[in-house]
């Protein structure tokens, strides 16, 4: 069965970009059938990497309470290869989306950034029944053949919490995690009640920077 990539993308590949790559590698791995999920590779880049980074403490936090592990992340620097050889590339704001396609036009079609993605996957209606290896490069086609222009110019970019205090790191998983899980509803078949759990708790992100590292929130 052929390898289905996602590449997610933020500039120092140390908050943004690894929380969704947690995010949505986890959830391949609980919502897909063992057999796709095998094939599924999920990695994160930055555009201008402290390369070797761990993920920030505060992002760790964020992903452990809601049931990923960011703990083993080290920061690496975007290449073209890289690009090209992803299905769906997820950027954080519409600046990084224009530069991965500087670098490589082609990549049009399987490029967006996060919020993007999930507002158009929001709209779909999620396949029925197990997905397969193709159904996820078909997906990401579907997403592509929705596109349409932000109703506003701030919409489509994720928060840089970098130097920022809590408020910001709050903010940032708040713009970022109900996309992702609209995301995977679509691409992975997230179950209508975790998806309502996940929103839920994108709702309240103050609560989940302030959970235990140790056990999800509740």
């Amino acid at each position: 069965m052929a390898e289905f990539s996602i590449l997610t993308v933020c500039t120092g590949n140390i908050h943004r970009s690894p929380l969704a790559a947690a995010l949505l590698g986890t959830w391949a791995e609980w919502y897909l059938p063992p057999a796709v999920a095998d094939t599924v590779r999920v990695g994160s880049a930055g555009l201008a990497a402290p390369v070797g980074s761990p993920m920030g403490a505060r992002v760790q936090r964020i992903a452990a309470a809601l049931g990923a592990d960011g703990s083993a992340h080290l920061a690496s620097q975007i290449t073209d290869q890289r690009i090209a050889e992803s299905g769906l590339v997820l950027v954080a704001t519409r600046r990084q989306r224009d530069e991965v396609l500087g670098r490589v036009p082609a990549a049009l079609r399987k490029t967006f950034t996060i919020r993007e993605a999930g507002r158009i996957a929001s709209r779909l209606t999620p396949p029925t029944g197990p997905r397969t290896g193709s159904d996820l490069a078909a997906i990401v086609a579907k997403l592509a053949d929705q596109r349409a222009t932000p109703a506003a110019p701030d919409d489509d970019d994720v928060l840089d919490p970098q130097g920022l205090g809590d408020e910001a790191y709050a903010q940032m998983a708040g713009e970022e995690i109900a996309p992702l899980v609209h995301l995977a509803t679509v691409l992975f078949g997230m179950p209508p009640g975790d998806e309502r759990a996940y929103l839920a708790a994108a709702e309240d992100p103050a609560a989940l920077l302030a959970a235990s590292p140790d056990r999800p929130a509740s």
